[in-house]
Protein backbone atom coordinates (compact mmCIF):
# COMPACT_ATOMS: atom_id res chain seq x y z
CA UNK A 1 0.00 0.00 0.00
CA UNK A 2 1.26 3.53 -1.09
CA UNK A 3 -0.16 6.21 1.74
CA UNK A 4 -1.62 8.91 0.15
CA UNK A 5 -0.13 12.59 0.91
CA UNK A 6 -2.14 14.62 4.08
CA UNK A 7 -1.21 17.46 6.37
CA UNK A 8 2.35 15.98 7.22
CA UNK A 9 5.12 13.77 5.39
CA UNK A 10 7.41 12.45 6.80
CA UNK A 11 10.53 10.13 5.84
CA UNK A 12 11.81 8.01 8.11
CA UNK A 13 14.17 4.31 7.37
CA UNK A 14 13.39 4.52 3.75
CA UNK A 15 9.48 4.40 4.17
CA UNK A 16 7.51 7.53 4.04
CA UNK A 17 4.94 8.04 6.65
CA UNK A 18 1.75 10.34 6.74
CA UNK A 19 -0.31 11.23 9.83
CA UNK A 20 -2.11 14.10 11.67
CA UNK A 21 -2.91 14.90 15.16
CA UNK A 22 -6.21 16.62 16.13
CA UNK A 23 -6.85 17.31 19.69
CA UNK A 24 -10.49 18.58 20.88
CA UNK A 25 -11.74 19.29 24.28
CA UNK A 26 -14.65 20.72 25.30
CA UNK A 27 -15.21 23.36 27.71
CA UNK A 28 -18.98 23.90 28.79
CA UNK A 29 -19.29 27.76 28.79
CA UNK A 30 -22.42 28.83 28.22
CA UNK A 31 -22.68 26.32 25.43
CA UNK A 32 -19.66 27.04 23.42
CA UNK A 33 -17.33 24.43 22.95
CA UNK A 34 -14.07 25.59 22.38
CA UNK A 35 -11.57 23.76 20.19
CA UNK A 36 -8.19 23.48 20.27
CA UNK A 37 -6.12 22.04 17.94
CA UNK A 38 -2.22 21.05 18.00
CA UNK A 39 -0.14 19.57 15.22
CA UNK A 40 3.27 18.87 14.44
CA UNK A 41 6.05 16.89 13.47
CA UNK A 42 9.18 16.75 15.49
CA UNK A 43 10.83 13.69 17.62
CA UNK A 44 10.35 12.70 20.95
CA UNK A 45 13.24 11.54 22.58
CA UNK A 46 12.39 8.76 24.91
CA UNK A 47 15.02 7.61 28.00
CA UNK A 48 13.86 4.25 28.42
CA UNK A 49 13.21 1.85 25.66
CA UNK A 50 9.12 0.12 25.14
CA UNK A 51 8.98 -3.36 24.61
CA UNK A 52 5.28 -4.27 23.63
CA UNK A 53 4.20 -7.80 24.61
CA UNK A 54 2.80 -9.78 21.82
CA UNK A 55 -0.12 -11.25 23.80
CA UNK A 56 -3.75 -11.63 21.83
CA UNK A 57 -5.70 -12.76 24.81
CA UNK A 58 -8.44 -11.08 26.83
CA UNK A 59 -9.06 -10.14 30.24
CA UNK A 60 -8.37 -6.54 31.87
CA UNK A 61 -7.38 -3.18 31.08
CA UNK A 62 -4.44 -0.59 31.77
CA UNK A 63 -0.61 -1.12 31.81
CA UNK A 64 -1.74 -5.28 31.75
CA UNK A 65 -0.82 -7.41 28.90
CA UNK A 66 -4.39 -8.68 28.15
CA UNK A 67 -7.66 -6.50 27.55
CA UNK A 68 -11.15 -7.55 26.97
CA UNK A 69 -12.90 -6.32 23.68
CA UNK A 70 -15.87 -6.88 21.80
CA UNK A 71 -14.57 -4.78 18.40
CA UNK A 72 -12.17 -6.75 15.98
CA UNK A 73 -9.51 -4.38 15.70
CA UNK A 74 -7.13 -5.77 13.58
CA UNK A 75 -4.46 -5.29 16.03
CA UNK A 76 -2.65 -5.94 19.17
CA UNK A 77 -4.53 -4.02 21.30
CA UNK A 78 -2.65 -5.16 24.29
CA UNK A 79 0.59 -4.38 22.82
CA UNK A 80 -0.44 -0.98 22.05
CA UNK A 81 -1.96 -0.05 24.94
CA UNK A 82 1.34 -1.07 26.41
CA UNK A 83 3.41 0.93 24.49
CA UNK A 84 1.65 3.69 25.23
CA UNK A 85 1.31 3.05 28.70
CA UNK A 86 5.00 2.44 29.17
CA UNK A 87 6.30 5.75 27.67
CA UNK A 88 3.75 7.67 29.94
CA UNK A 89 4.74 5.96 32.86
CA UNK A 90 8.54 7.23 32.03
CA UNK A 91 7.76 10.42 30.56
CA UNK A 92 9.25 11.95 27.51
CA UNK A 93 10.40 14.94 25.46
CA UNK A 94 7.83 15.58 22.36
CA UNK A 95 9.69 17.47 20.34
CA UNK A 96 11.11 20.14 22.76
CA UNK A 97 8.94 19.81 25.31
CA UNK A 98 9.12 17.68 28.52
CA UNK A 99 6.28 15.88 29.09
CA UNK A 100 6.23 14.43 32.91
CA UNK A 101 5.24 11.07 33.84
CA UNK A 102 1.19 10.81 33.61
CA UNK A 103 -1.34 8.18 34.69
CA UNK A 104 -1.93 5.19 32.62
CA UNK A 105 -4.81 5.21 29.95
CA UNK A 106 -7.71 2.43 30.13
CA UNK A 107 -9.05 0.20 26.92
CA UNK A 108 -12.42 1.71 25.94
CA UNK A 109 -14.27 -0.41 23.28
CA UNK A 110 -16.42 2.62 22.23
CA UNK A 111 -13.39 4.55 21.02
CA UNK A 112 -11.84 1.33 19.61
CA UNK A 113 -15.18 1.51 17.67
CA UNK A 114 -14.99 5.20 16.83
CA UNK A 115 -11.48 3.89 15.31
CA UNK A 116 -12.20 0.96 13.54
CA UNK A 117 -15.52 2.83 11.93
CA UNK A 118 -12.82 5.47 10.86
CA UNK A 119 -9.85 2.96 9.83
CA UNK A 120 -12.41 1.26 7.63
CA UNK A 121 -13.77 4.85 6.20
CA UNK A 122 -10.38 5.75 4.97
CA UNK A 123 -9.36 2.49 3.78
CA UNK A 124 -12.77 2.66 1.76
CA UNK A 125 -12.14 5.78 0.08
CA UNK A 126 -8.41 6.31 0.08
CA UNK A 127 -8.58 9.48 2.21
CA UNK A 128 -6.24 10.09 4.45
CA UNK A 129 -8.11 12.62 6.61
CA UNK A 130 -9.86 12.99 10.54
CA UNK A 131 -12.95 14.06 8.91
CA UNK A 132 -15.29 11.06 7.75
CA UNK A 133 -15.83 10.69 3.99
CA UNK A 134 -19.80 12.29 5.35
CA UNK A 135 -18.23 14.84 6.37
CA UNK A 136 -18.71 13.95 9.93
CA UNK A 137 -16.08 15.25 12.26
CA UNK A 138 -14.21 12.74 14.82
CA UNK A 139 -15.63 14.49 18.30
CA UNK A 140 -18.87 13.90 16.35
CA UNK A 141 -18.18 10.73 15.14
CA UNK A 142 -17.11 9.58 19.03
CA UNK A 143 -20.37 10.93 20.26
CA UNK A 144 -21.99 9.06 17.95
CA UNK A 145 -20.65 6.03 18.88
CA UNK A 146 -21.56 6.12 22.50
CA UNK A 147 -18.65 7.72 24.10
CA UNK A 148 -19.83 11.07 26.22
CA UNK A 149 -16.90 12.87 26.44
CA UNK A 150 -15.38 15.26 28.18
CA UNK A 151 -11.97 15.95 25.66
CA UNK A 152 -11.22 13.80 23.27
CA UNK A 153 -8.48 13.58 20.83
CA UNK A 154 -7.22 11.46 18.05
CA UNK A 155 -4.23 10.50 16.14
CA UNK A 156 -4.35 8.65 12.69
CA UNK A 157 -1.62 7.45 10.32
CA UNK A 158 -1.11 5.01 7.35
CA UNK A 159 1.56 2.71 5.81
CA UNK A 160 2.44 1.32 9.01
CA UNK A 161 2.40 -2.48 9.17
CA UNK A 162 2.84 -3.25 12.66
CA UNK A 163 1.97 -1.67 16.25
CA UNK A 164 5.56 -1.39 17.23
CA UNK A 165 6.19 1.03 13.40
CA UNK A 166 3.27 3.35 13.84
CA UNK A 167 4.02 4.05 18.20
CA UNK A 168 7.40 5.04 17.13
CA UNK A 169 6.07 7.13 14.59
CA UNK A 170 3.31 8.32 16.85
CA UNK A 171 5.85 9.32 19.44
CA UNK A 172 8.22 10.96 16.49
CA UNK A 173 6.15 13.54 15.75
CA UNK A 174 5.23 16.51 18.26
CA UNK A 175 1.58 16.40 18.05
CA UNK A 176 0.65 12.71 18.13
CA UNK A 177 3.40 12.42 20.90
CA UNK A 178 1.70 15.00 23.23
CA UNK A 179 -1.81 13.06 22.47
CA UNK A 180 -0.38 10.33 23.89
CA UNK A 181 1.77 12.00 26.93
CA UNK A 182 -1.48 13.83 27.66
CA UNK A 183 -2.76 13.81 31.57
CA UNK A 184 -6.48 14.79 30.79
CA UNK A 185 -7.38 11.52 28.70
CA UNK A 186 -7.80 8.56 30.62
CA UNK A 187 -9.14 6.22 27.97
CA UNK A 188 -7.70 5.22 24.33
CA UNK A 189 -9.12 2.56 21.44
CA UNK A 190 -7.86 2.25 18.59
CA UNK A 191 -8.31 -0.08 15.07
CA UNK A 192 -6.52 -1.07 11.95
CA UNK A 193 -7.84 -1.31 8.51
CA UNK A 194 -5.46 -2.25 5.68
CA UNK A 195 -2.35 -0.20 6.84
CA UNK A 196 -5.08 3.18 7.70
CA UNK A 197 -4.67 3.32 11.64
CA UNK A 198 -6.76 5.14 14.03
CA UNK A 199 -6.06 6.32 17.64
CA UNK A 200 -8.59 7.61 19.76
CA UNK A 201 -8.23 9.27 22.96
CA UNK A 202 -11.04 10.64 25.66
CA UNK A 203 -12.36 11.24 29.14
CA UNK A 204 -15.76 10.91 29.77
CA UNK A 205 -18.25 13.39 31.45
Amino acid sequence: MIPKITQYLQQKNNRIVKDSTYLLTSMRLKGVVLLLIFLGLVGCKRGASVNPTNNNTTGNTNNTSVITTTVTTNLDNAALLKLVNNVRATGCNCGTTAMPPVAPLDWNDVLAKSSLIHSIDMNATDQFIHSSSDGTSFSDRITAAGYKWRTVGENIAAGQTTEQQVFTDWLNSEGHCKNMMNGSFKDMGAARVGNYWTQDFGTLQ
